[in-house]
């Protein structure tokens, strides 16, 4: 199994976990992400930005359409496959190059794979080709996987 070593170890390239890792490398430190899907997170490519780019072609319309001068120019109905084009444009077409090639620049190293906890401050990573390598924390590792609901019964049996 290759293994690297970096000071700090970060689960996650969502916005937080971009962010940890750029200020980490700013303070004169190593980092490294380990990332699953698309760096940028669940808001760049499934949810906020594509969500709202679909949201606003119906909004204009529905805007223009109550004010005077604007609605006696309007013919027709939403192109759907225009307000689609234009939401696979802020999803950037589900490709993270430019997210990638940020991290680059910013000194960051990137390992794509499912990352794991395996003792304190190492992660294995197993990449989608079932390559496996092993990071170690010189300081921290940081999960920053984003957030689901959860919810835990404190006391009580019922």
């Amino acid at each position: 199994m290759t293994a690297f070593e970096y000071d700090v170890v970060v689960i996650g390239a969502g916005p937080v976990g971009e962010n940890v890792a750029d200020r980490v490398v700013q303070g004169g430190l190593t980092a490294a992400i380990v990332e699953r899907e698309l760096v940028g997170g669940e808001c760049s490519y499934w949810a906020c930005m594509p969500t709202k780019a679909l949201l606003r072609s119906a909004s204009a319309l529905r805007a223009a359409r109550q004010l005077p001068g604007a609605r006696e120019a309007l013919t027709g109905h939403l192109d759907a496959a225009a307000v689609l084009g234009r939401r696979d444009s802020f999803a950037s077409h589900w490709k993270d190059d430019g997210q990638v090639s940020w991290l680059e620049s910013a000194g960051i190293a990137l390992h794509r794979g499912q990352g794991r906890i395996r003792s304190a401050r190492v992660v294995q990573v197993t990449g989608v080709d079932g390559v496996t390598v092993s990071l170690t924390a010189r300081h921290a590792v940081v999960v920053a996987t984003g957030t689901s609901p959860c919810f835990i019964r404190l006391g009580g049996t019922g």
